[in-house]
């Protein structure tokens, strides 16, 4: 199994926040450049909180792919628990895509691979593959992209 971490892109302040016009514009550029990648995950699990949705749609749009689906369980204070419930509801997948928060992301990331820190910047994105089903310490951190890189990637991909 495959799990993607994608941090929300900037947002104005307050838990209603959406995206600044940077954060849209980071999450496009990011969405190019993952398509480059054929970064296809199956399934787009969100937060609630529009900003983590507005990021989710952004993506999935980027990727030609449905929809995210925003889970409760993955508002702030998402623990890796929480996110496994989520994805317990698509069980079918064998590779799905958290837009969350952090430090949950970060701390789920640790959990699962075992690394002692993970820093998720705003935009950031993991992967983490499994031989088996996701639990802790069974993780292997594939790769971890940093959001600076997105506008040179999509440029490249473009072409």
């Amino acid at each position: 199994m495959i799990l993607y971490f994608l941090r929300h892109a900037e947002a104005h302040p307050g838990e209603d926040g959406r995206l600044t016009d940077t954060g849209v514009e980071a999450m496009r550029l990011a969405g190019r450049a993952w398509r480059s990648l054929n970064l296809r995950p199956e399934v787009v699990i969100a937060s609630p909180l529009p900003r983590a949705v507005q990021t989710a749609e952004l993506v999935a749009e980027e990727l030609g792919m449905p929809p995210p689906i925003p889970d409760d369980r993955l508002a702030p204070g998402a623990d890796w628990d929480a996110m496994a419930q989520s994805l317990a509801a698509h069980e079918a997948s064998r590779s799905a895509l958290f837009v969350g928060h952090e430090p949950d992301l970060s701390a789920a990331l640790q959990l699962l691979t075992g690394a002692a820190s993970v820093r998720m910047r705003k935009g950031g994105l993991a992967c983490v593959e499994f031989y088996g089903v996701p639990e802790a310490g069974t993780g292997e951190l594939a790769w971890l992209l940093d959001p600076d890189l997105y506008a040179a990637a999509a440029r490249d991909a473009d072409g």
